[in-house]
């Protein structure tokens, strides 16, 4: 019996001398399981937030960790997810161009689509529940636990593209980013190269194309290809000119201030198309209502609509006439527009999904209030260079959203 005490003594000391050893594993079990929990969390709000961050296609530029619009779309994202986080400690946002992705690059090459990848890195920083002492193992005050997330976003139904062009005197003058010495034979390259990769969708899709169409204006747009029929789009008042928005006008005289340049109907023939912009000249003031209502008008008339339709004002500039431009969106012109555009369906009995953007030349287009406005300032894009322009016209141009664990 002395013994058994005697050993029952032992087994209590040595029970108690492994407490602190068993509330060590105990709390790193806990706080443990809360990281990886924490993390697994993490993760999934990373691919939410990426995939919001795509779908909403806002410019990512402003820091090498993202723009401003797009880590709030994180942060906002994370937050819903992350509840018992002590703070967001860092996110980075990198949006790459298929020229920046080597697997897309050769994936181009062999008639696959072009994307753009959007990835997310964010840090999230825990109060720890055993923070542990020096008697004690711990994680710390606070732990912090990494999540990431990649989405591609690809083409892919078929969509008519419509151009709405700047051609006013002042694209025929140089700007900063420039590969030529002037606006306007940058922003007929730009198109010939959306068109190539427009070209890669049709080839690889044998039952549906995309379509481009082109209607520049300087004061007036012009209807045919000999400079005989000017078109005004604008009649008397501003509430009678949205009122009879989609009524095709009939053709004045007017001097063309040396330019050269009239509509295109909505075509897949890239080679016809191509050879007749390149003639194109600028020249005259600057209307980009003119252009905005011609080109809403071609493409309600278009045969046979892809099921999605993408209208796109490439300009570098403020309208001769702001108030008159102003008066035109307040009455209604851009939401009657995307109304009437998008209130239709395909002959297979789709609906059409229709979308307003511009892309400035060498200016910020939200200086152009009327502009930013019509097609809503998430769809106002300013570029400095010919490859800014034409990514961001791709990236418009591409739609479906892919995730990548």
């Amino acid at each position: 019996m002395h013994s058994i005490r005697k050993q029952s003594g032992h087994a209590a000391m040595l029970f108690a001398m492994m407490i602190p050893a068993f509330f060590g594993i105990f709390t790193l079990a806990s706080d443990g399981a809360r990281a990886l929990q924490s993390k697994a969390r993490l993760e999934d709000a990373a691919e939410a937030a990426v995939l919001a961050i795509a779908a909403h296609n806002a410019d990512n530029s402003g820091s090498s960790s993202g723009s401003a619009i797009n880590k709030k779309i994180a942060s906002d994202w994370i937050g819903q997810y992350m509840q018992d986080m002590q703070a967001i400690s860092d996110i980075k946002i990198t949006k790459l161009n298929c020229n920046d992705i080597a697997e897309c690059k050769e994936g181009l090459e062999n008639g696959e689509s072009r994307y753009f990848q959007y990835e997310i890195l964010a840090k999230t920083n825990h109060l720890s529940w055993f923070p542990g002492n020096n008697s004690t193992a711990g994680f710390g005050e606070s732990f912090d636990v990494v999540g990431s997330a990649t989405a591609r976003k690809f083409q892919s139904e078929s969509v008519d593209v419509m151009f709405v062009s700047d051609f006013s005197g002042s694209m025929n003058n140089k700007w900063s980013g420039g590969s030529n010495s002037r606006r306007y034979k940058d922003l007929i390259k730009i198109i010939g190269d959306v068109i190539k990769e427009l070209d890669k969708f049709n080839n690889a899709h044998t039952t549906t194309t995309n379509r481009v169409g082109f209607t520049g204006f300087n004061t007036y747009t012009r209807k045919t290809a000999d400079n005989s029929c000017y078109q005004d789009q604008y009649d008397r008042s501003a509430g009678r000119t949205v009122n009879k928005i989609f009524e095709v006008k009939g053709c004045k005289s007017r001097s063309s201030g040396g330019a050269k340049f009239h509509d295109i109907a909505m075509t897949d023939n890239y080679n016809e198309f191509k050879n007749t912009i390149k003639y194109f000249k600028p020249g005259g003031g600057t209307a980009s209502y003119q252009g905005i209502i011609r080109g809403a008008q071609m493409m309600d008339a278009a045969p046979e609509p892809r099921p999605r339709r993408i209208m796109i004002i490439l300009s570098d500039g403020i309208d001769s006439k702001r108030s008159r431009a102003n008066k035109l969106v307040e009455e209604g012109m851009c939401s009657k527009i995307l109304l009437k555009l998008g209130n239709a369906n395909t002959s297979d009995g789709k609906a059409i999904k229709t979308k307003m953007a511009v892309v400035g030349f060498d200016y910020n287009p939200a200086s152009n209030p009327s502009l930013a406005k019509c097609v809503g300032e998430h769809n106002v894009y300013g570029a400095n260079n010919p490859e800014d322009v034409l990514n961001k016209i791709l990236e418009l141009i591409s739609e479906e959203i892919g995730h990548l664990k």
